[in-house]
């Protein structure tokens, strides 16, 4: 199917239209990205996308598109798109034929939307749960199948920076269900081992939860009034502590990018700028979600080691 059968069968004839006005009035915000405050060289730009949620309904593909043309449209345009998980709605509690629509839905709009490579990290949402466990596609197979990676976690280099690729999404240990955010034990070794092999390398960590969050705990917490905060193994990384300490001892890590939460925030904190960029989806393709529209980021990259984000909505409205 080309791009105007798909447009045509999701019903966004006309869209793109409407998007290059929409576009042009950001591109004047947003570029060329330069930074006055920073002499260095800028080494990479690229599109920060998390919490897509891709499904049939509620036009989260009229969405999606809109997202992809308006950061492809933009005049300093980012030269790769990175998604931190839940690419699709839902596959822990859907049966294997709604899972293969929603992965088609979200392959053919990449295809024909999208012309920027990408790189995955996986979701809750992108494993399948509701399979048995000896279908060889349950759990993590069937997302790693869909992103094309032989691996849960990995890292590789570009442009002079080192990207660190997380496993948030983990079994609980206590009775196998889905799911708690935290690294395993082989994981968490392979992070060591890799943070030291690269000291000399600027370092960005991509993970679908966030390893620290201050937003999390206002908006999403189990609060009693005799306790306080309280937070469920879902909301961000429980090991957040010994994750921390290994960044303290490389402080090569510069910068950690998250999802998850579908809300934008930034934390500094030992160092290390903590950042969660919304959601292409909103509220879950509701509209916004406490003040946080939907949308995607710009992350620009230096020579020096430094940085800068900018949160993007795409003026989709439900």
């Amino acid at each position: 199917m080309n791009r105007r059968s798909l447009l045509k069968h999701l019903g966004l004839t006309g869209l793109s239209s409407v998007l290059l006005g929409k576009a042009a009035v950001a591109e004047a915000i947003l570029s060329p990205a330069t930074d006055i405050t920073n002499n260095s060289k800028r080494v990479l730009r690229f599109a920060h996308l998390t919490d897509v949620h891709m499904q049939p309904e509620k036009n989260a593909p009229k969405g999606l598109a809109a997202c992809l043309h308006h950061l492809q449209n933009q005049q300093d345009r980012p030269s790769l798109l990175i998604n931190t998980g839940d690419c699709i709605m839902d596959a822990l509690r859907q049966e294997k034929d709604r899972v293969e629509t929603q992965w088609k839905l979200w392959h053919q709009l990449m295809k024909d939307e999208n012309s920027l490579s990408i790189q995955y990290c996986i979701g809750n949402h992108d494993c399948w749960g509701a399979g048995e466990k000896s279908d060889p596609l349950y759990g993590k197979k069937y997302a790693l199948e869909m992103m094309r990676l032989e691996k849960p976690y990995r890292s590789f280099d570009m442009a002079e920076w080192h990207f660190v690729v997380l496993d948030s999404i983990q079994t609980k240990s206590s009775d196998g269900s889905w799911y708690t955010c935290q690294l395993d034990e082989a994981q968490y070794e392979w992070l060591k081992a890799d943070l030291e092999l690269h000291k000399n390398k600027h370092t960005v960590i991509l993970s679908h939860a966030p390893i620290v969050s201050a937003a999390i705990v206002v908006v999403d917490h189990k609060g009693q009034n005799d306790v306080g905060y309280r937070l469920n193994q879902t909301a961000m990384h429980t090991d957040a502590e010994r994750i921390i300490a290994l960044f303290d001892a490389n402080p090569q890590v510069k910068l950690a990018l998250s999802g998850h939460i579908h809300l934008y925030e930034e934390v500094k904190y030992h160092g290390v700028t903590y950042i969660s960029n919304g959601a292409v989806s909103g509220n879950w393709w509701r509209g916004s979600r406490w003040g946080t529209d939907n949308g995607y980021a710009l992350v620009d990259l230096y020579e020096d080691g430094t940085f800068g984000n900018q949160y993007v909505p795409y003026g989709w409205t439900v």
